[in-house]
């Protein structure tokens, strides 16, 4: 991680912004935003963000403002990898985890404020997989499933009920697959790779560790009956994760790259980045990718994780 500094007397008295206009939360948004004099709105749809984000990086933009949830800032950083084009993060998702993790403001008028008045520009590391790049986790087995099955539910009812009767019917239809790590065969409900190592304490439980390596922490569930998942679930949620891999029921690395393969044959399977469904080509080839992107970050220099 490096933290560079913007000359805010070279940022145009007028920033663009991008949004989905067909997002969950984007009409209500939209009527905030529209109050900002300061703010150029384009209201886009992903399939032609990257044009739009390729226009602004050709043009000398210093710095764009994204809104959105995480699969959409995993989008626009895709994008602007490598560039010298800043990412200001106006949070618009459910759950935001990657503003949480690098402390940025949720409330619209504070993330605002910090992407006209913060000099500061953090460079944040991300993953990818294949040709997709994702900013804090990705799973392939179980969460795949029930990311499909919330979004089911969420046609009748709010995001958090859906996701608890998802998770129920996971439960009660988990199944072990085949899995090759590396040439290793596992079988495994369910792989799971974090950017940078992961607390799994139940006070921390998911979130990028306060002492974090920069690596992708991957995480290998080894269960195969419901006994030893209710085991597996005690453990990690109040015992932490160290007790959990005593019992041989989740293997924990931390690496820079890792492949990850259903079969001998290459086929299509859904991977989970970010909480979005991708459909990509096994073997899955991950990495850890550092200083990828620049993000506006508060300029106190407490927001990055060391």
């Amino acid at each position: 991680m490096q933290i560079q500094t913007q000359d805010l007397q070279n940022l145009p008295e007028r920033l663009p912004l991008f949004i989905n206009p067909h997002a969950g939360s984007a009409s209500a948004l939209l009527e905030q935003l529209r109050k900002q004099k300061r703010l150029i709105i384009h209201q886009i749809t992903p399939d032609k963000l990257r044009v739009a984000l390729q226009t602004e990086i050709a043009a000398g933009t210093p710095r764009v403002l994204v809104c959105g949830g995480d699969g959409t800032l995993a989008l626009a950083a895709s994008i602007l990898m490598g560039s010298a084009t800043a990412m200001a993060v106006v949070a618009g998702g459910t759950l935001n985890h990657f503003a949480h993790n690098w402390q940025l403001p949720i409330e619209l008028n504070a993330a605002l404020d910090l992407a006209f008045t913060s000099p500061q520009v953090t460079e944040v590391d991300v993953g990818s997989v294949n040709q997709d790049v994702f900013l804090n986790t990705s799973s392939v087995g179980a969460y795949v499933h029930f990311v499909r099955a919330r979004e089911l539910y969420e046609r009748r009812m709010s995001y958090r009920l859906a996701s608890i009767c998802a998770g129920f019917k996971i439960l009660l239809r988990l199944r072990s697959g085949r899995m090759y790590v590396d040439g290793n065969k596992n079988h495994s409900p369910l792989i799971f790779i974090g950017v940078r190592e992961r607390d799994m304490s139940f006070s921390g439980l998911g979130a990028v560790h306060a002492t974090s390596q920069n690596v992708l922490h991957l995480l290998i569930v080894k269960t195969t009956t419901y006994w030893s998942l209710t085991q597996l679930i005690f453990n990690v949620m109040f015992r932490g994760l160290e007790p959990a891999t005593k019992l041989e029921n989740v293997a924990s690395q931390l690496v820079e790259q890792v492949v990850i393969n259903n079969s001998q044959h290459k086929r299509s399977i859904y991977v989970a980045l970010d909480g979005e469904l991708t459909l990509q080509t096994t073997p899955l080839k991950y990495r850890y990718v550092p200083n990828a992107l620049l993000v506006v970050t508060p300029s106190t220099g407490s927001s990055a994780r060391e």
